[in-house]
């Protein structure tokens, strides 16, 4: 017996997950009308003086049920798909059993005056009316209610919808009605203690302060972007303040940027970039097509974070061939497969290639001549390239160094080299090799009859990157913690892969030759801050539920990152967020000598000398005492 109801089930539900044919709701609307003209007719026929008939079959009775077909034909009442009925829907019966009536009750005016009999008495045919409409909207909730009873999730998440706006309660108004009942609707939040009025669809409307009383626990807080953005921007003590109550939040696209039949589908958990404001980019898209439609342009290190997502922007430019180039075979393979699915007509080519290897970079210009690069092939963990100085510097090093000079080589228009904050005032290997790394890349620019524009962009952390803390800390959550922050008071610039991005294609039209643009990178950001909001957003709360440990700064790391050098000032460029770094640096001979000389003591891997010559180049880079104390620390 068991067997059998867990069989219905799973035909019903195979069935009902596929929309039924519109020939069928057709049909079945056509018999739903059938019975009520029947009724209508048995209605009349049983407060008149003559044989009650059951069933009627006369010319008349077809005639109305002809027009009530045509009345569906002409208004398409059964093309929606039953299982999403709502307002709409039912308008839409009220509009074809309405036309039917009006027009049954002007042909009797016709027929009463030449054939002295009417199809239907008026009274009837209003009667017919009331009766076809409720059937065939009652036909469609019995099947929507049907569906949801199916489909409903086992374990909706109870939530809350943030204000009391137009907008908000048409959110409400949308979940109630959602078939898949992923959130079941327990009130509304409002941003004010004053409430100005105590119940919306027979919910509560509350206020955090009400809240604040009440348990919150594994409930959840649908807001919409607008206005989350606007929170963010300026409110964000509200924002606190939610987090505080333990709720998880949701955010719901705009209503006219839904594309999905469900509204649950449309709901995403608001993530730590959504908390962080950040203004919107304005580009300039002429520009940019400009500058890189009908180009062939290569990026190295495609497969990582921001290599990836230059690709994927790049895209909207339409350029001739897209060259992506790393010597990660996996990472790279996903990219190509994600290119091949959302971008099937788009020209690119998939390289595994070390950039180290100056004769395998040397054989990719050779065979695709590209117009303009961009290079982000780097080491860039701090930790894992203070125990392998070595790989650092070949990389970061004399990989930007073959990958430029072959630029120069092959006459590329624009070479884009992506740099970090971590290059200013170096503490660390890696900071330090792309700091020489970016001294190469302006070395290059000061020669003569040079036609390569050579551009370097500076940026900090960006969030959810490969390896960075945000991953991180989102594993560390996800086993019950704790979460480990190397130092309570240390604190990073942060921006999002998409704004970074921008910007790096931004600056790489902008630039005439040896810029070094350092990116707005807003306020710096506590560590310690943000590993409490993430545990709020995962519903748990800080030091109770998930513990915060402090470690110590590792090799290398700063407290505070810097974008700008002690003897750097910035100039304004046409872009509120893009600057350009004056470098007072001078390139004499005795610096090439130096660079030359690095690049063979790399190459030999003598690592000692490599280091001292690093030194010599970037009298800067200095090691962080902190970072040496707790090195001690470790090894003790």
């Amino acid at each position: 017996m068991i067997k059998l109801k867990t069989l219905v089930i799973k035909i019903s539900r195979r069935i009902i997950k596929n929309y039924v044919p519109r020939e069928i709701i057709f049909c079945i609307d056509a018999i739903i009308a059938f019975i009520s003209a029947q009724s209508a007719y048995f209605l009349v026929g049983s407060i008149q003086p003559v044989s009650l008939k059951i069933l009627n079959l006369s010319f008349e009775f077809w005639t109305f049920w002809g027009i009530q077909l045509i009345s569906f034909m002409i208004f398409k009442s059964y093309s929606g798909i039953i299982r999403y009925t709502g307002f709409r829907d039912a308008f839409r019966q009220i509009q074809t059993t309405s036309f039917t009536v009006i027009l049954v009750l002007l042909i009797n005016q016709f027929t009463i005056t030449s054939l002295g009999k009417k199809i239907i008495y008026d009274g009837g045919a209003i009667i017919y009316g009331f009766i076809a409409f409720s059937l065939l909207y009652f036909f469609r909730i019995v099947v929507k209610r049907i569906y949801q009873a199916i489909n409903a999730n086992r374990s909706p998440i109870y939530a809350y919808v943030l204000g009391t706006e137009l907008t908000d309660v048409a959110i409400a108004e949308s979940l109630l009605s959602d078939p898949q009942k992923k959130f079941n609707l327990i009130g509304f939040i409002t941003e004010y203690n004053k409430l100005k009025r105590n119940k919306i669809f027979t919910l509560p409307v509350k206020s955090i302060d009400q809240l604040e009383k009440a348990s919150c626990r594994n409930k959840a807080l649908i807001v919409s972007e607008r206005r989350l953005k606007n929170i963010t921007a300026n409110n964000k003590q509200l924002i606190d303040s939610l987090l505080d109550l333990n709720l998880k939040i949701y955010k719901l696209p705009e209503i006219e940027d839904w594309d999905k039949e469900s509204i649950s589908a449309e709901i995403k958990q608001v993530k730590l970039e959504d908390l962080l404001h950040r203004s919107p980019i304005k580009l300039h898209d002429t520009e940019l097509r400009k500058n890189y439609a009908d180009r062939v342009i290569m990026v190295t290190g495609a497969a990582g974070t921001i290599g990836s997502d230059i690709v994927r922007q790049l895209i909207e430019y339409q350029p001739k061939t897209l060259l992506l180039v790393d010597q990660a075979e996996t990472p790279l393979h996903e990219v190509e497969l994600e290119l091949n699915k959302d971008f099937p007509e788009l020209d690119f080519r998939v390289i595994v290639a070390d950039v180290t290897n100056q004769e395998r970079v040397k054989s990719i210009y050779e065979t695709y001549h590209p117009h303009v690069v961009f290079h982000g092939a780097a080491y860039k963990h701090v930790p894992m390239m203070e125990k392998n100085p070595s790989e650092a510097l070949s990389v970061n090093v004399c990989g930007t160094k073959n990958v430029a000079l072959l630029a120069l080589q092959f006459n590329v228009e624009k070479f884009v080299f992506v740099s970090t904050d971590k290059a200013v005032n170096p503490t660390n290997i890696m900071g330090a090799s792309k700091r020489a790394a970016e001294m190469l890349i302006q070395s290059l620019s000061q020669k003569e009859e040079v036609k390569t524009n050579f551009i370097t962009t500076r940026f900090g952390n960006v969030l959810g990157s490969n390896g960075s803390v945000i991953p991180h800390f989102k594993k560390q959550i996800k086993n019950g913690g704790p979460i480990t922050v190397t130092h309570q008071a240390i604190t990073r610039y942060f921006m999002t892969i998409d704004e970074a991005c921008q910007l790096v294609l931004e600056a790489g039209i902008m630039g005439k030759g040896g810029e070094i643009y350092v990116f707005d990178m807003g306020q710096p950001v506590k560590i310690l801050d943000l590993a409490k909001k993430m545990i709020r957003l995962s519903g748990f709360i800080p030091e109770k539920e998930i513990e915060i440990k402090f470690s110590g700064l590792r090799p290398g790391e700063k407290l505070y990152e810097e974008l700008l050098a002690d003897k750097e000032n910035t100039l304004q460029t046409y872009h509120e967020k893009i600057l350009i770094a004056k470098s007072s640096y001078q390139f004499d001979s005795s610096n090439r000598i130096l660079l030359n000389n690095l690049f063979e003591q790399i190459q030999n891997y003598e690592e000692e000398r490599s280091l001292k010559t690093l030194k010599q180049l970037v009298p800067e880079y200095k090691k962080e005492k902190s970072s040496v104390k707790s090195e001690k620390a470790k090894a003790e």
